[in-house]
């Protein structure tokens, strides 16, 4: 295309009645219609070249990396066809969009449309205020570091600010540590080295954090005389500008959440403020519901345990630490329901210690507890299935439940005991059947019907031990 393509080109192209720009890139000259020419502060002209627009500042609003203008044509938009730019002019930003087309090799255009900066910010603003409260209202602690993150980029990238950060104060408010942080690219991070900083180093900052719950810094350089500590640390991060906004918990000031700019300075506006301390409520507010998680869940696993250790003593005897009569009257009720239903055969075994009354009186009462203690964790031993259960009866008297066991195993398992007691060995020299502490022993089973009550396998348990004692003791008889 020729010099005269070109201005015949152009000559319908600058009616179109928004603003484009037309690039030559053998002349490397440019071309702006009086829309262009106002929308970037241009001196009316037929010709421009880079110089002209070395007053814009452009920067990609999603990277926050600066362009130039010659860009737009050679580079950039020719990857990114179609792209939001934000143009800074003298102490105004705005939100364009940028179209390239290609007539040639060497002719290029860029048309611009101004998007309504408030309406299309506080739009996307709203949309991503939306997203971190609802990541924030039921987060588990698990989670809320990847949130916070979401949520500091996102400040960080509406407030155009470089980094933006969470700190919090030690439990003794005497020292302060940067737990989260968010960087742009290329932006130094300075996390790691922010821990455990002494609040009286900052005596400037932390004044005013308590007093305000603000610290609102447009240009460093104008720091006051008596910030001199504020400053040299500021400018050691090459920070220009800075905002902070106190996070409280409880009426307590906790720590703080805040963005600063190293690029260039800020004029932070009204609505950053306002943005900034919206967010650090919502942070505020996760780390308050992830603390009243914890203590509620450290509350009901107290409440738990403490179930558990009453639900225990209940159900425990008291001098044998084996299940009581409460706990046995619970349980046959249970197992025999369940037997029933899978028509299963169910044993009890009625336990009795032979001339313990002899026992007692001649050995004491002591000696006599600790004997039931002896006897009552072997039975207890024994039962190793599950339903299986040793309770103590009443006094020297003790019952044995045994889920799906029939008479020939029930009577098996009262062998068992016989043989457990002879290794026990427990002297009883007042017996009149043995030298040795013996039981005597009560057997029923049966497969129970729904007429089955719990009373009359009791019984038929009972009627089988006094048949045992009657016929000699340290015997087992079977209820028929």
């Amino acid at each position: 295309m020729g010099f005269k393509s070109v201005e015949d080109t152009w000559s319908t192209i600058k009616l179109i009645p928004f603003a484009v720009v037309l690039y030559d890139a053998k002349k490397k000259t440019y071309k702006a219609n009086s829309q262009a020419q106002s929308l970037f502060e241009l001196s009316p002209h037929n010709n421009f070249d880079d110089v002209d627009f070395k007053h814009l500042t452009l920067t990609n609003p999603e990277s926050k990396k600066q362009l130039i203008f010659r860009e737009l044509f050679d580079k950039y938009l020719v990857i990114n066809t179609s792209s939001n730019i934000l143009l800074g002019k003298a102490n105004t930003n705005s939100l364009i969009n940028a179209k390239l087309a290609q007539l040639s090799d060497s002719v290029h255009i860029v048309t611009f449309e101004i998007i309504k900066q408030s309406e299309d910010e506080q739009y996307n603003f709203d949309k991503i205020i939306s997203k971190i409260s609802t990541d924030l209202i039921d987060i588990q602690s698990d989670e809320i570091n990847t949130h916070i993150e979401f949520a500091l980029k996102a400040i960080g990238t509406v407030c155009f600010a470089d980094r933006s950060y969470l700190f919090k104060f030690s439990d003794d408010g005497k020292s302060m540590r940067n737990t989260h942080e968010w960087v742009n690219q290329g932006v130094e991070p300075f996390k790691d080295k922010l821990q455990h900083i002494p609040k009286n180093s900052l005596p400037y900052f932390t004044s005013l954090m308590n007093s305000t719950h603000l610290f609102k810094v447009n240009d460093v350089e104008k720091l006051p005389k008596k910030a001199i500590k504020e400053k040299e640390e500021l400018q050691s991060e090459e920070i220009q500008s800075v905002l902070c906004i106190g996070l409280r918990y409880d009426k307590e000031l906790v720590g703080f959440i805040g963005c600063d700019c190293v690029k260039q300075k800020r004029q932070w506006t009204d609505l950053d403020l306002i943005r900034l301390k919206l967010v650090g409520e919502m942070i505020a507010n996760a780390f308050k519901n992830i603390n009243f998680k914890n203590e509620l869940q450290y509350i009901q696993q107290q409440l738990i345990t403490a179930n558990l250790k009453l639900n225990e003593q209940v159900n425990t005897d008291g001098l044998t630490d084996i299940a009581n009569r409460r706990c046995f009257d619970d349980t046959l009720k249970n197992e025999l329901l369940r037997c029933t239903r899978y028509q299963q055969p169910i044993g009890l075994i009625m336990c009795d210690i032979d001339f313990f009354k002899k026992y007692n009186d001649n050995y004491g009462h002591q000696q006599g507890d600790e004997v039931l203690k002896s006897v009552a964790q072997a039975l207890k031993a024994m039962c190793k299935r599950q339903g299986d259960l040793a309770a103590r009866y009443g006094g020297e008297e003790f019952a044995i439940i045994l889920p799906a066991t029939d008479t020939d195993n029930s009577l098996k398992f009262a062998a068992l005991i016989q043989q457990k007691m002879a290794e026990l060995a427990i002297e009883h020299n007042y017996s009149t059947v043995s030298k040795q502490l013996t039981i005597s022993m009560g057997v029923y089973s049966l497969i129970p019907c729904k007429k089955t009550t719990a009373q009359s396998l009791i019984s038929g348990a009972d009627k089988a031990l006094y048949d045992a004692k009657n016929t000699g003791r340290n015997q087992v008889a079977l209820y028929k």
